[in-house]
């Protein structure tokens, strides 16, 4: 049994684009010494400045302690040399490309030059953790810990372990991703995109196919989930939503009651496979410029930063 303290040494991060960066802005946060490491220079140089924007952004929200964060930031430093990076870590969070045969090799260096006793989290949206840690000596010391973009800000945290993963190693993740501020969910077994991406691309599909049938407009389909059922998820979630919606009956009342009208939009659902690349021109079309990305996203995470602190009860 390994002795896994993820909260007591340095943390490395592995890829320092949007994913990698965030995690870096929010350990430092919360005053740990960060690496954060990527080949590439350019890629590196930006990640450090978004790392600390994220960082920065925390504690002037009052979702971080100034002093911690300026500790973390203090302590936070970038290198493209992987070797140095994981050594004398205590866990490292890889944020690499989504592509299982870079993800493996790295994972093999990691294995190689990192403490036995660091966990190997992966930031992976969908692949598999257990093909992963086949590539590692010390598999049980590796698992997922998926985040919801962006991962400095909104609290859920996937934790998903492979065929050989330590119910060790995901206690000890869960209990440091909690002393963050994170809302971990531990799944029981492996499946493609977790949880919630599974949710989400399955309404989205639907989404995409009421655009493209022209039954509204991309604004007003992603309204009708902003001002509706995203409120409600927001706060209760899907399952406990139509529990409520049965009154004293609950769920088996709400669904038996409404079964036959259920059923008849299922049987109306697209169910299509593939992505329809022709929905692109449609969706493009309906969207805001993508000149004005860093105005909608510094708008989106201010207005999260309520709707969490509304969840904590702070507001």
């Amino acid at each position: 049994m390994e002795n896994y303290r993820p909260e007591e040494g340095p943390i490395a991060v592995i890829g320092a684009g949007m994913v990698g960066a965030s995690w870096a802005g929010l350990f430092a946060a919360h005053g740990h010494t960060v690496r954060l490491f990527d080949e590439d220079p350019q890629n590196l140089f930006s990640g450090m400045e978004h790392a600390k924007s994220c960082a920065d952004f925390l504690w002037e929200n009052d979702l971080a302690d100034p002093e911690l964060t300026a500790t973390g930031l203090a302590a936070l430093t970038s290198s493209s040399d992987l070797k140095s990076t994981v050594k004398e870590t205590s866990m490292i969070q890889e944020s690499i490309v989504e592509n299982i045969e870079i993800k493996q090799a790295v994972f093999k260096e990691i294995d190689r030059h990192s403490p036995r006793n660091a966990l190997i989290i992966t930031s992976s949206s969908g692949l598999s953790i257990s093909q992963m840690q086949s590539a590692t000596q010390y598999p049980e010391r590796c698992l997922a810990g998926h985040p919801y973009n962006p991962p400095h800000l909104i609290p859920l945290i996937e934790i998903a372990p492979g065929d050989q993963t330590s119910p060790d190693a995901i206690k000890a993740a869960k209990r440091f991703y909690e002393s963050l501020g994170k809302v971990p969910i531990v799944l029981r077994r492996e499946v493609p995109g977790y949880l919630a991406n599974r949710m989400s691309a399955a309404l989205w599909r639907e989404a995409v196919n009421l655009a493209m049938e022209d039954v509204a407009s991309v604004e007003d389909i992603d309204k009708a989930i902003q001002y509706g059922p995203g409120l409600r998820w927001s706060v209760v979630g899907p399952n406990l939503t139509y529990h409520l919606g049965g009154g004293k009956g609950g769920i088996r009342y709400h669904t038996t009651h409404l079964l036959e009208a259920k059923e008849k939009i299922w049987k109306d659902l697209n169910d299509w496979k593939t992505f329809p690349l022709s929905a692109l021109d449609i969706l493009e079309a309906g969207l805001p410029d993508p000149d004005s990305f860093s105005s909608l996203a510094r708008n989106r995470d201010e207005a999260l930063v309520r709707v969490i602190m509304a969840l904590q009860g702070r507001i």
